[in-house]
């Protein structure tokens, strides 16, 4: 996570640039529009709802246009890298530091299954 921390989004890998982008732009629409317009069954929405559901704190997402990672970002994407790395306990745990414990199961489950149509 700490390699993310500022780190210019043009020289993000593959994955973790795709997840960012669409992190933002589910953020952005969310924000501007007031809802995300997806199937229900879109399991990266299912994880973002649950992370916006059940988020303990405000998150800060940045605009898609933003040059740079934050931090939020950052933790955001080294979660994904945990369950990608099929590392569901530590997932998990750190889940529940952003979100309520049953939300943060249901995000890294949702994840889970989010992670082979991204890549």
């Amino acid at each position: 996570m700490y390699d993310l921390i500022d780190r210019p989004v043009r020289e993000l890998p593959a994955f973790e640039a795709a997840v960012l982008a669409r992190t933002r732009r589910w953020v952005h629409a969310l924000t501007v529009a007031g809802a995300v317009i997806e199937p229900e069954d879109d399991a990266f929405g299912m994880a973002m709802r649950a992370l916006d559901s059940g988020s303990q704190d405000m998150l800060v997402i940045e605009r898609p246009c933003h040059d740079m990672v934050s931090e939020t970002e950052a933790v955001l994407l080294g979660l994904w890298r945990l369950v990608r790395a099929d590392r569901i306990g530590m997932a998990d745990a750190v889940a529940a530091e952003l979100t309520d414990a049953h939300a943060g199961r249901a995000m890294v489950a949702a994840m889970a299954r989010a992670i082979p149509a991204i890549g």
